[in-house]
């Protein structure tokens, strides 16, 4: 329920995967029973609080995923530091908890996926992104 006394479209809570990136996130959702992750949508970078409050609004969220970019060998990539600060921002912001998640090979994965549905990845980044955000996510619900 919202502040107001207004109820959210959903009440039952879910689990949020983002997919970090540099010019697009993407965003996924858990089911309320925390099985499956779906694409939700991509937001622009500096978009992010916004679109991450208007999902709080309409869902009620009882933790974010956030994909970590670790190196394939599974030490701190570059933009490690990024992604830490990103999700101490939302953390504080939003007032939710965070998991960081091993994303490595997500958007390869997503990647492939797009080209079994004989898409080009290339041409449609948004979709690839909001993909990469349910793998991510699926991969820590496959985890609980």
């Amino acid at each position: 329920m919202l502040k107001n006394g207004v109820k959210r479209m959903n009440e039952e809570e879910r689990i949020l995967g983002i997919d970090y990136g540099r010019k697009r996130i993407g965003i996924s959702i858990s089911d309320p029973l925390f099985m499956i992750a779906t694409p939700l949508e991509t937001i622009e970078r500096k978009k992010i609080e916004d679109g991450i409050s208007r999902i709080l609004q309409r869902f009620t969220i009882k933790l974010i995923v956030i994909g970590y970019p670790l190196r394939t060998d599974g030490e701190r990539g570059k933009r490690v530091e990024e992604v830490e600060k990103f999700a101490e921002k939302i953390k504080e912001k939003f007032n939710i908890e965070i998991e960081l998640w091993d994303e490595r090979y997500s958007t390869v994965e997503a990647e492939r996926i797009m080209k079994d549905m004989n898409r080009k990845p290339s041409r449609e980044k948004e979709r690839v992104d909001r993909i990469a955000a349910s793998l991510i996510l699926q991969s820590y619900l496959d985890s609980l």
